[in-house]
């Protein structure tokens, strides 16, 4: 794909179809991160929101039915050997560092969801 949007797709058996134009609503944040990520794969920011949009409607939220059973198998396989490595650094004397871990387990898990520090629902 080489960055031009064609104005016209393919329809049916041979005919063109003429695109129009629909206005989606982005923040300029959002739309900024959209054009950077279309950019590394050579294409417009609209043209990767169409593709983005048609290859979800297409996987009927396959993906995500695949992905779901592995991510839960790799959450449990965590939560069992974290449980494990708990024990063990508190019987071996470890509790500071163990919280260390913690603390910036949970300061990332902040970054990463966007939320200030602390502003977890049912912590502990």
């Amino acid at each position: 794909m080489d960055g031009k949007t064609p104005e016209t797709g393919p329809a049916e058996a041979g005919r063109t179809e003429k695109r129009s134009p629909h206005s989606i609503r982005f923040l300029d944040a959002e739309w900024e991160r959209i054009e950077a990520h279309a950019e590394k794969r050579g294409l417009t920011g609209p043209e990767f929101v169409r593709f983005a949009a048609l290859a979800a409607m297409a996987d009927g939220g396959a993906a995500r039915d695949r992905l779901a059973p592995l991510i839960e198998t790799t959450f449990r396989a965590a939560r069992i050997l974290v449980t494990n490595l708990r024990a063990e650094m508190l019987e071996d004397g470890r509790e500071d560092e163990l919280n260390e871990l913690v603390a910036d387990a949970r300061a990332a898990q902040d970054r990463l969801l966007g939320r200030e520090a602390g502003q977890r629902s049912g912590e502990d």
